[in-house]
């Protein structure tokens, strides 16, 4: 069979190892080093587990340096309380693997001062977030063993949201926002909740004079009494008009007032000009928050998320495999506007007497100023000295000498002179430092800070919270705040059997139109029915190698694109019985079926091309996976129906000649030709 073409044959057989290559081995991202916590328990508390003269710190710290020596050493040891039995040691590794492995090796070691301390299971959870050990590395890619699943080795594809499960999030760009707050606490049942928002979203509908029916309007999270409405005012004077008449529409509804958390707040990340017109396109704002937003996707470690634009003001993003909806929210729609101001004079400052890790403000009439406040610019209590733009994308996360956790940050190069020019000028006096006005701590300045580099300290309860505000001062803050209007979780479960119904309908289908082309076509079906499995590998490899993601639309894209492979080699089948009746040979016969019936073919697929361009241009998230998946699937048709079965076909030229009954229920002899044709 073989030997009537080698080279092709050959080709054939490199192409479709490659394939397999590339569907069964996934191809990634070399890994990059990346934190994991080491939970500790001991049978008692650390302290007593020691020499009263030593403490945990030192113990710990002595253990792990005999233990890594010359490695990267893992960080301090992190204990609540005196009497607490559990600690956490932060550590840094690049795989699965190592994680584990050194997490054994801090166990192991801190089993000497601390007898009987155990690791806890906790820390098996944060393994899941490493890659496995790659094969082999190629530069920046690196190429990954084979995954197994419960029955065997499972594709590398990535499924989509809905295969899989994981979070869909809506977010909107806010530019205005009006918090009101209710006379009395609002309704606990979450029915006559959702009438109050609804008969305010009917009010502020009802208002003619600004248009107010796309204004969003919820209850503020963890408030019983505070309404929010936020809205797309274009400039200040659109916000003032909607202003009066929000105020006016809120107070039909209910005893409402203006929040006392501050006046209605706007927001302008384009800057207006004195004309009035904006400097930035709103198209431009949504597509640096996009871009911002997938930064910080990327530093969730989700494997393929969705991030596309919604015009005007909307984002949509998906989170396949993501288990934690809260934790996704904050890393993506958290502002993280880092401001380093200079306090007035006549405003001091305190640490709260509760909590640790929270400044107080009083101006000099000792009344206490809101943090928000003191780190507004239209409010007389701070000036600004360095903004989150002002920072290099090259801020880390690391522990300082007495081993608390802290940002180290480089700033450009002018912001670096007037950062240094200013500090000179104010010895003495305070600096703090805001992330969405919240002080994070007000260091004094003690001299000129030049160099243009600094760390902040203080206000992270672990080097991992130091280390998710570095990924989001590198990413960038948001030109303006996100809100989520829609968070939708889709559960793992019911994304798993949505997979298992679209493989298990999927593969009915294809054994159904094997079953059928055999059955018709004999010997020409069985071997379309081969290339068709080559069909379907060279499609899942092309699919795996683009990087796109599997979705349910996807595999609709793929079924149908493969239901035209085989329409293909039927448009050759029954030219090929025509042909067979007139031609003195089968080769003849088969050479002029294959050119006569490209015509039909090429039309047939360029117009379905036609059609998956147009959706995948105008569509947005599953009909753009459609319009993929089937353009790619409808390439490889032509190259599955007319080289692949082609080459099988010509390989048995010889059996056609012999036994003509093989190549379909029925061939029309010339007799039957003619009498057809009169």
């Amino acid at each position: 069979m073989f030997r009537s073409r080698p080279v092709q044959y050959l080709g054939l057989f490199l192409l479709v190892a490659v394939s397999l290559l590339v569907i069964f081995f996934p191809v990634g991202s070399t890994p990059k080093e990346q934190a994991y916590t080491v939970y500790l328990t001991a049978p008692k508390p650390f302290s007593d587990l020691v020499d009263k003269k030593t403490k945990p710190v030192d113990a710990a710290d002595k253990a792990l340096n005999e233990q890594f020596k010359t490695e990267r050493l893992p960080g301090a040891l992190a204990v609540a309380s005196d009497d607490t039995k559990s600690a956490t040691i932060q550590d840094f590794a690049t795989t699965r693997e190592e994680a584990r492995d050194r997490a054994q090796r801090v166990v192991q070691a801190l089993g000497k001062p601390f007898k009987g301390v155990t690791m806890g299971q906790q820390t098996e959870k944060g393994f899941d977030g490493f890659p496995v050990k790659p094969l082999f590395t190629i530069g920046r890619y690196a190429i990954f063993p084979v995954h197994q699943g419960a029955k065997g080795p499972v594709p590398a594809i990535k499924l989509g949201l809905d295969l899989q499960g994981g979070v869909n999030l809506v977010l909107q760009i806010r530019r205005a926002l009006y918090a009101y707050e209710a006379e009395k606490p609002l309704p606990n049942r979450v029915e006559d909740r959702d009438k109050l928002v609804t008969d305010i979203r009917d009010a502020l509908a009802k208002v003619e004079s600004t248009d107010l029916k796309r204004a969003d309007v919820v209850i503020r999270p963890g408030s019983d009494n505070i309404i929010e409405v936020r809205t797309q005012a274009k400039d200040r004077s659109e916000f003032s008009q909607q202003k009066k008449a929000i105020d006016d529409a809120i107070k039909s509804v209910g005893s409402f007032k203006f929040a006392p958390s501050g006046d209605p707040q706007f927001f302008d990340p384009r800057g207006d000009k004195k004309d009035g017109s904006s400097q930035t396109s709103q198209t431009s704002i949504l597509a640096q928050t996009v871009e911002i937003v997938r930064a910080r996707v990327d530093k969730l470690g989700v494997s393929e998320p969705v991030i596309q634009a919604q015009p005007p003001d909307r984002i949509i993003v998906q989170l396949p495999g993501v288990n934690d909806p809260q934790k996704a929210v904050e890393q993506v729609g958290r502002t993280a506007q880092l401001q380093i101001r200079l306090l007035a004079q006549n405003v001091t400052h305190d640490q709260d007497p509760n909590d640790p890790n929270n400044t107080l403000f009083f101006d000099d009439k000792g009344n206490q100023i809101k943090a928000s406040e003191v780190a507004r610019d239209d409010r007389p209590y701070s000036t600004p000295i360095i903004k989150g733009d002002d920072l290099k994308p090259t801020t880390s996360a690391g522990y300082e000498r007495d081993r608390t956790p802290a940002i180290f940050f480089d700033l450009q190069s002018k912001a670096a002179q007037r950062f240094g020019v200013l500090t000179a000028q104010n010895v003495g006096r305070y600096m703090p430092i805001f992330l969405d006005e919240r002080c994070i701590s007000a260091p004094a300045i003690r001299s000129a800070i030049t160099g243009g580099s600094g760390q902040i300290s203080g206000g992270f309860a672990d080097l991992k919270e130091a280390q998710d505000l570095a990924n989001l001062l590198n990413s960038g803050a948001l030109p303006a705040p996100l809100d989520v209007v829609e968070n939708r979780t889709v559960s793992a479960t019911l994304g798993a059997d949505s997979l298992n119904q679209s493989l298990f309908a999927g593969l009915i289908g294809i054994l159904a139109v094997m079953v059928f082309m055999i059955a018709f076509y004999r010997l020409p079906g069985l071997l379309a029915n081969g290339a068709l499995i080559i069909y379907c590998i060279l499609n899942l490899a092309a699919f795996i190698t683009m990087g796109a993601t599997l979705t349910l639309p996807g595999i609709a894209g793929f079924l149908l694109a493969l239901a035209m492979s085989l329409d293909t080699n039927i448009l050759v089948f029954e030219r090929l019985k025509e042909e067979m009746a007139i031609q003195p040979t089968f080769a003849a016969a088969l050479r002029a079926a294959f050119s006569r019936a490209w015509t039909a073919i090429l039309d047939s697929h360029v117009t379905t091309l036609i059609a998956a361009s147009v959706l995948f241009y105008l569509g947005t998230g599953p009909v753009k996976g459609f319009a993929l998946t089937l353009a790619v699937g409808v390439l490889l048709s032509l190259f599955s129906a007319i080289s692949v079965t082609r080459l099988f076909m010509w390989t048995i030229v010889n059996t056609g000649e012999k036994n003509r009954g093989l190549f379909a229920a029925s061939v029309p002899t010339k007799a039957t030709m003619a009498s057809q044709k009169q």
